[in-house]
């Protein structure tokens, strides 16, 4: 009974990597490259962060809605979130790493995003020509109804409606996820 005991010891001594560290090192990855390959500590704090029933921001717990209940939520949140990305990196042109509501109307009027337009370079692209250079097995419809500009309509008016005047890249994601979890922005 002692060996047990010395094992459940060491069990509970395993190491843990502090999740948010490793959610902003995956949202700075994938800022600069938004179809990068994320190294698993990282992929795995995405995923985690994003499904944890409880959130902290700025000191306050916060419940999610989230969780694992939402796994095929999760699963068409992550399909577009190279593209999500890319639409703050478009939308965050002076690089300052948030964006304003007004940014964020410019934007809405002429959505472009981040796309590879050559082997070696980037560009703004729009979502059509985007949508035609994507592999078949790929997310298309960025650009119909219920694509890229409807998502960030909701991520806009979710955020901003609560009074802030700026989003972070942190924010935009948070906020896409809740979206993706069926959270409405009210009239």
């Amino acid at each position: 009974s002692l060996a047990i005991l010395r094992n459940k010891t060491a069990m509970d001594a395993t190491y843990k990597p502090d999740l948010s560290k490793e959610f902003d090192k995956a949202l700075a990855t994938l800022q600069k490259d938004p179809f990068a390959r994320l190294p698993q500590k990282q992929a795995e704090a995405l995923i985690a962060v994003l499904s944890q029933n409880t959130q902290e921001r700025a000191g306050e717990v916060h419940t999610s809605r989230f969780g694992w209940t939402f796994s095929s939520e999760l699963d068409a949140f992550t399909r577009m979130l190279p593209f999500i990305i890319s639409a703050f990196n478009a939308i965050d042109r002076d690089c300052d790493e948030v964006v304003s509501n007004e940014e964020f109307d410019g934007w809405l009027r002429n959505p472009k995003i981040e796309h590879h337009d050559q082997d070696t370079s980037w560009s703004l692209t729009d979502l059509s020509s985007v949508d035609a250079s994507l592999p078949a097995l790929c997310t298309g419809g960025l650009s119909g109804p219920r694509g890229l500009v409807l998502i960030m309509q909701h991520v806009q008016q979710i955020h901003f409606q609560a009074g802030r005047t700026t989003m972070s890249l942190h924010d935009c994601v948070h906020t896409c996820m809740k979206v993706f979890a069926g959270h409405q922005p009210s009239s």
